[in-house]
């Protein structure tokens, strides 16, 4: 199926990708995760794959880093990111001990980033992970994947609200991509019962990026808000993005069931 996907990439598609691209790390320069590879087309699917994951497209995501693997075979980066989105079982552990054999070599903080796989969870995993991407982040301040995460696994609501608020700032100051951020602050406004604040997020993301999970978003709002139809106007729409989406299949089904009560 990847290969049906990469070859049905859309012009929007790419100059929104021709954006994000410059606000990953890229530089072998300085501490950053070294995600590169050698191979261009392995290099450029990593990218892709990485644009669809932070916008939480996540079965997109798997097919580029799954083709990535393919074109190198020895990029950490792809099986990190394959693992994590990867339920627990035999295939997921190949992931890990391929991230783990091939990130050999790399600097420090692409062996942290690799490390997290040894975190273990239950109560106070958050705080584990954050003193983890707090070394990463000591290391290379500008890494903005890093700081996602930094933000991401801090204590509270409202000091993760504050972080991502600079990473975003810092963002849009650089001429970077931050549609995800503004997702994440979305939620984060949402989650705090600041439903006029998370609107404004929401329909801020969906102008930055008129996506399949910018509409699936909206989609969310609304159908929290018990409003199903225009909840399923947006799930639909956020379809004829991506048409495989499984979670976004099964939420226009139960919409449609529940308006024909």
């Amino acid at each position: 199926m990847y290969n049906q996907l990469i070859k049905k990439i859309t012009m929007s598609f790419l100059m929104i990708f021709s954006l994000f691209i410059t606000s990953c790390e890229t530089s072998e320069e300085g501490n950053y995760i070294q995600w590169g590879s050698d191979n261009e087309t392995a290099w450029e699917l990593i990218m892709r794959g990485m644009f669809h994951y932070h916008n939480v497209e996540w079965d997109m995501a798997l097919s580029y880093f799954k083709a990535a693997v393919d074109y190198d075979s020895t990029s950490f980066g792809s099986y990190v990111m394959l693992a994590w989105m990867t339920p627990a079982g035999d295939l997921r552990d190949e992931y890990i001990a391929k991230a783990k054999k091939y990130v050999q070599g790399k600097n420090e903080t692409s062996n942290l980033f690799v490390s997290l796989f040894d975190i273990p969870g239950g109560e106070g995993v958050r705080e584990r992970r954050h003193v983890v991407w707090s070394k990463m982040h000591e290391l290379e301040p500008r890494g903005n994947f890093i700081h996602y995460y930094y933000a991401w696994t801090k204590p509270t609501v409202d000091e993760r609200i504050a972080e991502f608020e600079k990473l975003m700032e810092k963002l849009k100051s650089a001429d970077r991509s931050y549609a995800h951020v503004v997702n994440t602050l979305a939620y984060g406004h949402y989650g705090k019962g600041e439903k006029a604040k998370a609107k404004e997020y929401f329909d801020e993301y969906l102008r930055l990026y008129p996506g399949n999970n910018s509409n699936d978003s909206m989609g969310e709002y609304y159908y929290n808000e018990k409003d199903y139809e225009t909840s399923l106007k947006y799930y639909k729409k956020s379809l004829e993005h991506f048409q495989y989406s499984v979670s976004g299949n099964d939420k226009v089904r139960e919409l449609e069931k529940l308006l024909k009560k």
